[in-house]
């Protein structure tokens, strides 16, 4: 066995190996394993490319109904110390707004209560920076572009012109990490009701 390359290995590494077996001993379907990817604990965004394929999903009844509770489900996090899977779940949900199906924006919606408590977050980290500031300024942030019909029609349509610049390139170069880039539909009626309940902070 070569020692030398163990020192090699990152806690990343190890956290990635950690992460493909719990997803098979939790049986995570395909796309929640996407959304746990995307909203993971690394000092990094998700990439386009991850981005644009959780939007594209959400055209799909069965993927949406997997995508939005694997999302939501980072709100319940009670460790403050895992601040930054909520603030990608937040980015996420942006990027899903302006980027997946209109149906998204109706979720949110349902959702906006907890959305709402996470303006109250907080967590000071060991060299005593409140990263609760990130999330609580991103809550607000998503709540005004979600209770904002105009603003969510006008991005959406920002969207899908930047997708068309990019001439269909699925991850369009860009890191997706709150970006108005990617496609979807023009907005129309937004309003229905919620169909999960039961996150908090």
């Amino acid at each position: 066995m070569d020692f030398g390359k163990l020192t090699d290995i990152s806690v990343w590494d190890v956290r990635n190996v950690y992460n493909k077996v719990k997803n098979v001993v939790m049986n995570y379907t395909e796309m929640e394993i996407k959304v746990n990817e995307a909203t993971g604990p690394e000092p990094w965004g998700a990439s386009g490319t991850l981005m644009r394929e959780i939007a594209d999903a959400t055209f799909s009844p069965q993927d949406f109904n997997e995508i939005m509770p694997a999302i939501y489900m980072r709100f319940n996090d009670t460790d403050p110390s895992n601040w930054r899977q909520v603030y990608k779940a937040l980015q996420l949900i942006e990027y899903l707004i302006k980027n997946g199906s209109e149906r998204v924006v109706d979720d949110v919606r349902g959702h906006i209560t907890i959305i709402k408590m996470l303006r109250n977050f907080h967590h000071i980290d060991e060299n005593s920076k409140d990263q609760g500031i990130n999330v609580r300024q991103r809550a607000k942030e998503l709540i005004d572009l979600a209770q904002d019909n105009d603003r969510v029609r006008e991005e959406r349509k920002k969207a899908k012109t930047n997708r068309n610049k990019y001439s269909g390139h699925v991850g369009g170069g860009m890191t997706g990490f709150g970006s108005g880039s990617g496609g979807g539909s023009s907005s129309g009626g937004f309003g229905s009701s919620s169909k999960y309940a039961g996150f908090g902070s």
